[in-house]
């Protein structure tokens, strides 16, 4: 009789041991949530929560605005057959450097081409250049004023299309070098557009002349918009 009490008092004792276990095991790997040191439930870890503990928060991806502004881009500018289609554009004497020639969609010169051309004679570097707007081999519209008045031994270097002052309408920047005995120079050019046509401040482009990138131009010029745009 004493030995079957012991042995149900161990089976007892055994069973309270692997009910314990499980409980613990149960605890801390039920999913969802963890238990704080004073017992309340709170999400998981890997569950991101709003300063306000409303909703879940959503992370934008580190390269949103890149695809952004390149989905801005793709509005303005053509596709590359087009762009090709302005390769082969008629400039008379002159041939096209297509390094700086774009297919171009925005106002007011919906579907056109912006051509750089430049003397045949030049070719690196490719001097005496000159752009316009062009539209199935007509040209329309020959910009003011380029390389700020210097007329022979400039080039195009680079040219960028953007909104400079929030206006809807799509801005050309042109980075303009001109030889010289001792070294080539900068002769930059804004291009501010109306709604009509392009209009330029030399006086303007002068105190954007020490920069040498499309990039560093549009920033000078977002800072300073009061000297480049009319009030």
């Amino acid at each position: 009789m004493i030995d079957k009490r012991r042995g149900l008092k161990a089976e007892l004792s055994l069973l309270m041991r692997f009910t314990s276990i499980f409980l613990l095991l149960l605890i801390t790997f039920a999913p969802g949530c963890t238990i704080d040191r004073d017992g309340a439930d709170r999400p998981a870890s890997n569950t991101a929560i709003r300063s306000d503990n409303s909703t879940a928060a959503t992370a934008k991806p580190a390269d949103a605005p890149a695809e952004a502004d390149a989905r801005a881009a793709a509005k303005i500018m053509g596709s590359n057959a087009e762009r090709e289609l302005c390769y082969q554009t008629d400039t008379g004497d002159n041939v096209v450097l297509k390094s700086q020639t774009f297919a171009i969609d925005f106002e007011p010169f919906r579907s056109t081409c912006f051509v750089t051309e430049h003397n045949p004679e030049y070719d690196d570097p490719p001097m005496d250049s000159e752009i316009a707007i062009y539209r199935k081999g007509k040209r329309l519209f020959g910009f003011p004023n380029q390389f700020n008045g210097v007329t022979t031994g400039c080039w195009v270097e680079a040219v960028g299309f953007q909104d400079l002052n929030s206006d809807q309408l799509i801005d050309v920047i042109v980075i303009g070098k001109c030889s010289a005995k001792s070294a080539p120079y900068n002769e930059n050019m804004v291009y501010v557009n109306t709604g009509k046509a392009f209009t330029t401040n030399e006086d303007a482009n002068t105190k954007a002349s020490e920069f040498t990138t499309v990039k560093a131009v549009v920033g000078y010029v977002t800072e300073n918009r009061e000297i480049f745009f009319k009030q």
